[in-house]
């Protein structure tokens, strides 16, 4: 009877749980792709050289941080999403006169320090990492905020040309381009596929060059990823850190604002105050036919805000060969990891297609969209293999950020959805809704 136990007990040695906090506090109404990680993430298992291991997922709130929650007897890794979360968090944690953002920014730097995993998807990795331009310092309200975000735990700095807000940026006027990567971040209508499909959009699937490092990529046959990225930042290493970085993968050695599938042009806001008043009582009639959260006023605002006018003046990112995925270790004992990526691997990618600029009309507004993807090639049958593309390199960055040993990542394997995940497809899709077009921006 002693052997079945014994191989029951070593079978349980051998089984390891990697327990992953998800940050999900939504910022500024803005939504974000937190949803998709624990689909991705939540009791996934995977078995080789005779371990074992599974994945799990909680959500963590601003609360739970400054009280204290975050410690590495909870949780392996921090994943910080981009979007409402990681943005919107890197927008307001750059307030860091207030108490209350100093001591959330300290619990996660100590988290860090003290052998935790963080890793950072697009805005996630600007909340974490300072801010570089080609201006010698921070100029716009939204690059200031993001160079203040920064918790001083990464050598890494996040690089943007320049970066503004559209509509709110003062100087549109005389240089519209100045908002740099979030004219491919808030602005889609929904693509077309050459089947007719209309499809969420959003940002641009890029074959990243991939970096054979011994971390994460060595076994990966091809030179190039596509992953989906949308509007997230490039990453400076310093030439000379103080700790072990890596560089996982680099952007296109020709800059992705000049291919000419992807090439767009600044839109200028034309709408004055008249504009933003008459969307805000759009945006509150609106709400309230639809019976939704009154939280939402300001970003219906914002999306429903007109005019606008298109210019000539191009859209430059300066991104060439500039990295976008790297994995640094922490210089102390604990050795805490920290995975920064600025697209978006949750989310799926598609093949061909072009941006296209949509014609001025009688009234324009980035609710209803100003660039749009046409000519995407069919989906596969269910879009499954769109939607999954990428989902291994979700598990690959997290086994790594928990010092799952590197002869133990997980595979780089086809998913195949449950029943349960089918409304994950049905979401990629557009209903015709101005609702479900702006949920999806």
């Amino acid at each position: 009877m002693s052997e079945p136990r014994d191989a029951e007990r070593t079978k349980n040695q051998h089984k390891r749980t990697i327990r992953v906090a998800i940050l999900a506090e939504e910022l500024l109404g803005w939504g974000s792709g937190k949803r998709m990680f624990p689909e991705i993430l939540q009791n996934y298992t995977w078995t080789t050289q005779g371990r074992s291991y599974v994945v799990t997922t909680q959500y963590i709130f601003d609360n739970d941080i400054v009280h204290g929650r975050l410690t590495t007897k909870e949780f392996d890794v921090l994943l910080v999403p981009g979007g409402g979360v990681g943005d919107g968090q890197a927008i307001t944690k750059g307030f860091h006169f207030l108490k209350k953002v100093r001591k959330w920014k300290k619990n996660i730097a100590a988290f860090i320090q003290d052998g935790g995993g963080y890793i950072g998807i697009c805005g996630g990795t600007a909340l974490i990492t300072d801010l570089k331009t080609t201006e010698k310092k921070p100029r716009t309200f939204f690059e200031r905020q993001y160079n203040k975000s920064a918790l001083g735990v990464t050598c890494v700095s996040s690089y943007y040309k320049s970066l503004a807000f559209p509509l709110f940026y003062p100087f549109q006027k005389n240089h519209p381009e100045d908002i740099g990567a979030t004219a491919y971040v808030f602005s889609f209508a929904p693509g077309i596929t050459v089947d007719g499909a209309r499809i969420h959009t959003g940002g641009a699937p890029i074959d990243f060059q991939i970096v054979k490092d011994p971390l994460i990529f060595s076994d990966v046959k091809q030179d190039t990823e596509r992953i989906r990225w949308w509007g997230g930042p490039a990453l400076i290493v310093p030439e000379h850190p103080n700790r072990e970085v890596h560089i996982l993968a680099k952007y296109p050695t020709q800059d992705i604002s000049d291919m000419k599938n992807l090439q767009i042009h600044a839109w200028r806001y034309v709408g004055g105050i008249h504009g933003l008043f008459s969307a805000f009582l759009r945006a509150a009639r609106y709400i309230k036919k639809q019976n939704d959260c009154l939280k939402n006023l300001f970003l219906y605002t914002y999306y429903l805000a007109g005019n606008w006018e298109l210019t000539d003046k191009s859209i430059k990112l300066d991104y060439s060969d500039k990295p976008c995925i790297t994995a640094e270790i922490y210089p102390n004992e604990k050795k805490g990891r920290i995975l920064l990526c600025a697209a978006h691997p949750e989310y799926m990618v598609w093949w061909n297609g072009r941006i296209k600029e949509r014609k001025s009309e009688d009234f324009s507004c980035l609710g209803t969209g100003l660039y749009q993807w046409e000519d995407i090639a069919s989906l596969s049958k269910d879009a499954s293999d769109e939607l999954t593309h990428t989902w291994w390199m979700v598990r690959r960055f997290v086994a790594w950020a928990a010092k799952v040993p590197d002869t133990d990542l997980p595979p780089i394997e086809k998913v195949i959805l449950t029943k349960e995940q089918s409304f994950l497809i049905k979401d990629l899709f557009w209903d015709g809704s101005l609702q479900n077009q702006m949920d999806n921006i």
